[in-house]
């Protein structure tokens, strides 16, 4: 296994895995250097499409960068079609059990911060970043787990009520990024401002002119020069906020 040019500085191993928390077996995506040590680690929340190839290349650029990543799969092998509209995806990620994402969640924390593994330093602090509509399980968890580092792709931050991730930021102690779109229809400015008076700890960085989903290589809004910046972001914030590897 090698690193192409440009894509990093880590040889890598990854793939789907099937993750034993308990007696739970869980569903998820895991890449991480494929070299040994113990390595900061990250729990990838995806959007509302679920585990896609365009997931799975997120968490493969970021562990060529020195970060474990394990993405979780809320719909447990029954997500929406990459053909569905956002719609269908939208209303397949309503109906997950906002009880179930958390027992799925709480399975992974418990996962990699068992002290007997060989290939994290999760016990001594993690992160998790949100996309899309899995921005809300993502800072239920953070806040419930007290993870060391926040990051929220894409996510809305109020859900047309007044309401949403934004109430809860207040609860919310650890650093916290927040990467959106200018030209996003779920998130405003004015959504950015009130979330960032309820969470003055954050950084916000927005995109001129990327659109909803401009991470998703799948989907027409995608931004190459967007990822790009985004990938470099994420990486260089969780390096920051968790623990050195080791």
């Amino acid at each position: 296994m090698s690193v192409l040019k440009g894509e990093g500085t880590h040889p890598i191993l990854f793939g789907s895995t099937s993750i034993v928390a308990g007696p739970a077996t869980h569903r998820g995506y895991l890449a991480r250097p494929d070299v040994t040590g113990e390595w900061p680690t990250v729990i990838l929340v995806p959007s509302e499409w679920g585990i896609t190839s365009s997931s799975k290349d997120i968490c493969r650029r970021l562990a060529r960068l020195g970060l474990a990543v394990v993405a979780v799969d809320l719909y447990r092998g029954r997500g929406p079609n990459r053909s569905a509209s956002p719609a269908e995806a939208a209303a397949a990620a309503a109906a997950v059990s906002p009880v179930r994402a958390q027992v799925d969640l709480d399975g992974i924390v418990g996962f990699i911060t068992n002290s007997a593994g060989f290939w994290s330093n999760a016990e001594h602090g993690f992160g998790i970043v949100g996309f899309g509509l899995g921005g809300a399980p993502a800072t239920l968890a953070a806040i419930r787990h007290q993870a060391a580092a926040l990051a929220l792709v894409s996510a809305p931050l109020l859900d047309g009520t007044g309401s949403g991730v934004v109430d809860v930021f207040p609860d919310l102690t650890c650093p916290l990024l927040g990467l959106y779109g200018k030209a996003e229809d779920a998130v405003s400015i004015a959504d950015i401002m009130e979330a960032r008076a309820a969470a003055p700890q954050a950084e916000w960085v927005l995109y001129e002119n990327a659109g909803d989903g401009f991470m998703d290589d799948y989907l027409a809004a995608f931004d190459p020069g967007a990822h790009r910046d985004a990938i470099e972001r994420l990486a260089g914030f969780f390096e920051k906020q968790l623990p050195a590897a080791g």
